[in-house]
């Protein structure tokens, strides 16, 4: 692979149905926004040595109702070995920027101090000196047991290893951001002098895998840094990054070939992604579309011939462009960055359709249909990012899983984006209702623009929830689960007063919604059934929808 010093400033396949239980996660909505898809597009291009010259418009066709795109090696982030065994690398400040050269030497070994540190877990260590980064001083670092060091705050999380959460976050100096799992093997260890603070993971396994990496971080007092690795670290990496970033997205994402960096420099971060499948470059799909197609529509529906949609994530929504007030979420504008003049607010990622059966109102996952999975990731446009005001603080406490579904302990009148029907029994007790993911409630039909505040009655969620092996609000729905807890109930101005008012409000806000259902044919010809069977399903949506809203909404699933 060439260098490539793009940079951007923008701020199994399944064939049978699944689990009984949902599992969790399997909607990928809160992986990988819109920003950090263009960062990983940008890196596609440059690996590739920039934009294909070929024409779009010869590859992009109309069949039926269905927009269908062939892929020419432009449409994929293709599968990224990790490429790092035995390299060394200095990673120098210079004024404002850091640069980046090969310095291959042997990794040490962790004979130093070992910290205890699990499967998704932070420590933080003294350092014997005054290290300076990106612009600030710190006596003391986080030494996060998948792979990296941060600064200001330690990193546990259990969310994904991509350029998101290398660049988004605290600083960040990451020799491999990767799913490891000291508890499984090997150690974390450093050593520290005057001069250089050395952090090594030796032979420490990714999470399941089995594998064996042994790597090194050196800081030096001199504001220098120096990654080595040895010549064991695994070359399948389920999802990983390389790096270092002032935290917070500041001053953009350069994207360079760490094996051969040449001098790659950058005053923000500096990274490099690896993943051990192929994924949809979701840029380049839209950018496809709209060199082909006529700008006029709100979201794209996107379905795939193969598996396509990432580590762990069944299908996802990534929003493009939003200017609602009122809902939770911050005004951003990437249309142009993913082709569309203005008109684009909404990706759906459905993947390959032969994961979905033949009956689109059968379950899939749990109680999920392809129905009700597509509703849910169309509905991922408004919600679910509410909180309320609780007096003292603005609440998150209806939140639940990537802070982006209903949680499992709020009563959200079985909701297409999670929550639960519950019934309170009395006494402190609570159970779980049959019905879920069968309708958008009445906070999401306010949310959505199609209720007013007054058409909004008053719901609950439970507090400190007890009598569960498991009481995470993460927890996908389920049936007839019985529990204890405090309820707390909720108005609608409670939700105005902490996110303020809905604009547009109903009656301004738009209620039909454009779609345009994009298959995109990858490795192989388009496969007519499968373009048929999309096209079943494209057919029967719109009146699960209006069914879904209470007949306040529809969606227009045609071409122009």
């Amino acid at each position: 692979m060439r260098r490539s010093l793009a940079s951007i400033t923008l701020a199994t396949l399944v064939t049978a149905p699944l689990a009984a239980a949902p599992p969790p996660g399997w909607c990928g909505k809160g992986d990988r926004t819109a920003r950090e898809a263009l960062w990983l597009h940008q890196e596609e291009r440059a690996r590739r040595g920039g934009p294909r010259a070929t024409e779009v418009r010869a590859s992009a066709e109309r069949v039926g109702e269905i927009a269908v795109l062939r892929d020419e090696g432009d449409l994929a982030l293709f599968r990224k070995d990790f490429d790092l065994q035995s390299v060394g690398l200095t990673i120098a400040p210079q004024g404002d920027a850091y640069v980046v050269n090969r310095a291959d030497r042997p990794v040490a070994g962790g004979t130093g101090t070992r910290l205890a540190l699990g499967d998704d877990a932070s420590t933080a260590v003294a350092l014997p000196f005054a290290f300076p980064f990106h612009g600030r001083t710190w006596n003391e670092v986080n030494v996060n047991s998948d792979g990296n060091l941060t600064f200001g705050d330690g990193d546990g999380a259990s969310t994904a290893r991509d350029i998101g959460r290398l660049v988004n976050g605290p600083p960040r100096i990451a020799p491999m951001l990767a799913d490891l799992d000291p508890s499984s093997g090997g150690h974390v260890s450093y050593t520290a002098d005057a001069s250089r603070f050395t952090v090594t993971w030796t032979q420490v396994p990714q999470f399941d895998v089995g594998d064996s990496n042994t790597f090194e971080v050196t800081l030096r007092a001199d504001g220098g840094i120096e990654f080595a690795y040895a010549s064991s670290v695994a070359t399948g990496v389920k999802e990983g990054a390389v790096g270092i970033a002032p935290g917070e997205a500041r001053n953009g994402v350069t994207s360079i070939d760490f094996s051969n960096p040449a001098g790659a420099e950058s005053a923000g971060a500096l990274a490099e992604t690896f993943r051990d499948s192929d994924e949809l470059d979701t840029a380049a799909v839209a950018r496809k579309f709209f060199a082909a197609f006529p700008d006029d529509y709100m979201q794209l529906v996107v379905f795939t011939s193969r598996r396509m949609a990432g580590v762990g994530t069944f299908a996802f929504e990534q929003t493009v462009k939003t200017d609602i007030g009122g809902i939770g979420s911050s005004s951003f504008d990437f249309a142009g960055d993913y082709g569309s003049g203005g008109r684009l607010e909404s990706f759906v990622m459905m993947d390959t359709i032969n994961k979905y059966p033949d009956d689109f109102a059968s379950p899939l996952i749990g109680e999920e249909s392809a129905l009700s999975i597509l509703s849910h990731e169309t509905g991922h446009r408004w919600l679910a990012l509410a909180r309320f005001d609780a007096g003292d603080r603005v609440s998150g406490e209806l939140l639940g899983r990537q802070n982006a579904h209903w949680s499992f302990f709020m009563d959200s009148n079985g909701s297409h984006l999670e929550g639960n029907q519950i019934s309170d029994l009395g006494g402190g007790q609570f159970r779980t209702g049959a019905d879920h993911s069968t309708r958008y409630g009445e906070l999401d039909q306010y949310l959505m623009g199609l209720r007013g505040p007054d058409e909004v009655p008053p719901f609950f969620f439970v507090r400190s929830p007890t009598g569960l092996t498991n009481s995470s609000p993460e927890r996908g729905p389920a049936q007839g689960v019985t529990f204890g807890g405090t309820r707390v109930d909720v108005t609608i101005g409670q939700v105005v007063a902490a996110l303020g008012t809905r604009t547009p409000p109903v009656g301004e806000a738009p209620n039909t919604h454009r779609q345009a259902w994009v298959f995109v044919a990858i490795g192989a010809e388009p496969d007519a059934a499968q373009i048929a069977k999309i096209d079943r399903l494209r057919q029967q949506f719109p009146d699960y929808y209006a069914r879904s809203t209470d007949g306040r909404a529809s969606v227009s699933v045609g071409l122009e």
